[in-house]
């Protein structure tokens, strides 16, 4: 089959919205070259005229964020600044291996770019080593567990059940898969950490490595009492932080860099891009045998990223990572960290006051964790979550300790307070917001597991309440 020939003397035409930004200029012949701000500033002209169906689509979401309260614990909102620098011809670049040592040419800036990010990481977090360029939390997970234990190997760690995470030892999980996963558990009473039975748990079962860190536990994490188990059994000790980075960062929760021989977060929880960090502290360059030969465990962990893991870096997202660690650094940035505990602790007081069980009585971090089925007979996880979202509350479903109902349908809910404190709430709306949510848990009717139905005045009023919070406070 003969291909088309292109016609090279025949100009193209610019794109339409090229035409209308520069209507003015007498050099629009196709070949004109765009500044740098002209380039970018065009974007969501472009997508505009190019997709409008997607175009909306982001605009629907928008406005959805802005007129709702979200108080999702997994989810947070990065700045403007961070949005750009995703968006940014960075975007087009492929370079695969490590600064200095690309497997592509022209990485000079991009170069720059990561050893950026990777230097502001270092002094967010206080550590000697980061690597900036997982995908995701999940991903840095894989990528120390797969550096350091060879398949077989034992892994103790808090099920997924209990607050875990699924990439800590889940069966669906890679780490399930190809590891022999023993779990420690929370205390059936207290739902706290038990560290005298973490440290039995480990001697019987030796493992080689213990990640400590959760997607849904509200105390603090005694990462010292995790170095001393792993140290008495010849573990690894890896502390998965996705969930609390950002406040470990900002001194509001105890840091695992002096104790653990890894440190691994998500960078959108803390209120960055979407990604992942490897972080080590004083033990970078200990030495860690592959193939009958030493080598240090930051090279392992580099290894092990590309090309063991993962291929091409997202190099606009590293772009963003370094944009969000510099924010980090600021002193609005910490200070934020503390509110976000204080909301929560302020949320959680409130509606335990209303009469809504609250685990653990209160929280430390910030997240609250709510018994949907002990505040309300009959009342599920998944309804309370439905419930509250037509009435523009967003919250999680969220399988609490020894829950017995199926993970589609969850006892619990869990709540966040990153996004409400970023847009500028206080205590004052925390009380607003509490009162709202026991509200439509209590007016809710019932009918299944499942179902429900809501009085359409009663969630019609519960939503103008809500939008005039959110007009109050905006996206920041």
């Amino acid at each position: 089959m003969t291909e088309p020939k292109m016609d090279l003397t025949k100009e193209q035409s610019p794109p339409r919205y090229l035409v209308d930004k520069f209507r003015k200029d007498d050099k629009i012949d196709g070949r004109r070259k765009t500044s740098f701000e002209e380039y970018h500033n065009g974007q969501f002209g472009a997508l505009k005229e190019t997709d409008a169906e997607v175009y909306g689509l982001i605009k629907k979401e928008y406005q959805r964020l802005q007129n709702n309260i979200e108080l999702l614990a997994a989810e947070n909102q990065c700045s403007p600044a961070v949005l750009a620098a995703l968006g940014s011809v960075v975007q087009n670049k492929t370079a695969e291996g490590f600064p200095g040592a690309r497997f592509h040419g022209g990485c000079e800036v991009i170069d720059d770019v990561e050893r950026l990010a990777i230097d502001r990481a270092k002094e967010a977090f206080g550590t000697r080593y980061a690597n900036v360029q997982p995908h995701s939390g999940t991903g840095a997970n894989h990528i120390v567990i797969t550096a350091v234990l060879e398949a077989g190997d034992k892994i103790l760690g808090l099920s997924s059940e209990q607050g875990g995470h699924y990439s800590h030892g889940d069966a669906v999980s890679l780490t399930g898969r190809f590891f022999d996963v023993e779990n420690y558990y929370l205390d059936k009473k207290t739902f706290l950490l038990d560290y005298d039975a973490i440290r039995d748990k480990a001697v019987k079962v030796k493992p080689k490595l213990i990640i400590c860190g959760a997607s849904a536990y509200v105390r603090t994490i005694d990462f010292k009492k995790f170095r001393a188990i792993a140290d008495e059994v010849g573990a690894y000790l890896l502390a998965d932080i996705s969930h609390i980075s950002g406040l470990v960062m900002a001194g509001a929760h105890p840091s695992p860099v002096e104790y653990a021989h890894f440190i691994t977060t998500s960078t959108y929880k803390p209120g960055g891009p979407r990604g992942g960090l490897i972080l080590m502290g004083k033990e970078y360059d200990k030495n860690i045998k592959i193939q009958g030969k030493d080598m240090p465990l930051w090279k392992r962990i580099e290894d092990t990223t590309f090309p063991g893991v993962q291929g091409t870096p997202y190099l606009n997202h590293i772009a963003a990572k370094a944009v969000f660690f510099k924010e980090m650094l600021s002193d609005e940035y910490r200070n934020r960290q503390f509110k976000i505990i204080e909301n929560a602790k302020k949320l959680a007081a409130v509606l335990a006051d209303l009469g809504l069980d609250v685990l653990t009585k209160g929280t430390d971090n910030h997240m609250v964790l709510i018994n949907a089925g002990n505040s309300r007979q009959g009342l599920t996880g998944v309804t309370a979550q439905k419930c509250l979202e037509e009435c523009g509350i967003t919250v999680d479903k969220m399988r609490l300790p020894y829950d017995e109902k199926a993970p589609a349908i969850t006892s619990g809910i869990r709540l966040g307070t990153p996004i409400v404190t970023r847009n500028g709430m206080g205590t004052e709306q925390m009380q607003s917001i509490a009162r709202l949510i026991d509200a439509v848990l209590k007016r809710v009717e019932i009918i299944s597991e499942t179902e429900y139905r809501i009085n359409s005045s009663f969630r019609e009023q519960v939503k103008a309440e809500v939008a005039g919070l959110c007009d109050s406070f905006a996206m920041r």
